[in-house]
């Protein structure tokens, strides 16, 4: 366990067994700076291999206060190959769970969602990548009420590849 003040800026945190073995991991970050106007946990991801089943990858996330927060989500597969990465997930299937068992929303294929223009521009406006038009990238923009929530990443198909899970904070 770390317990850091940081700087503003990015950072990258690396899980890896001691002795070279393989497993699942748990990464924690929290911010316990208190209510702030200027300053606030913008964004997390984690990249590892996702599939289905027991290879789902999750990330949760807690929606804290007494006011609804605006987030993006995104599971990026086949966009990981402009930055020179094999091995990606064809096709992720992104699942946001309340409370870790109903059923938020739903994406596996952004660009062919209702929201793909709000979602494509508010990657812009928190600088993420763009996915390419018609790519088989997951996203979704939703507003969340506080509470515990869980994203969840599992491969279309049951294939198996490299995913980037980012939670984004919009509002």
């Amino acid at each position: 366990m770390l317990l850091l003040t940081l700087a503003p800026g990015a950072y990258t945190a690396f899980v890896s067994a001691s002795d070279d073995q393989t497993g699942v991991g748990l990464v924690e970050v929290y911010d316990l700076s208190g209510a702030s106007v200027d300053q606030k946990l913008t964004n997390i991801s984690t990249r590892a291999v996702a599939g289905a089943g027991d290879a789902t990858l999750i990330a949760g996330l807690v929606v804290g206060g007494s006011v609804p927060k605006r987030v993006l989500i995104r599971a990026a597969g086949p966009a990981l190959a402009q930055f020179g990465l094999t091995g990606v997930l064809a096709q992720p299937q992104l699942t946001l769970l309340a409370g870790g068992s109903a059923t938020v929303a739903q994406n596996a294929g952004w660009s062919a969602s209702l929201d793909a223009a709000l979602i494509a521009d508010a990657a812009g406006r928190v600088g993420a990548f763009a996915f390419p038009a018609g790519s088989q990238d997951a996203a979704l923009g939703v507003n969340l009420a506080p509470g515990s929530y869980t994203a969840q990443v599992a491969g279309v198909g049951g294939r198996t590849g490299i995913v980037l899970l980012e939670v984004y904070e919009l509002s």
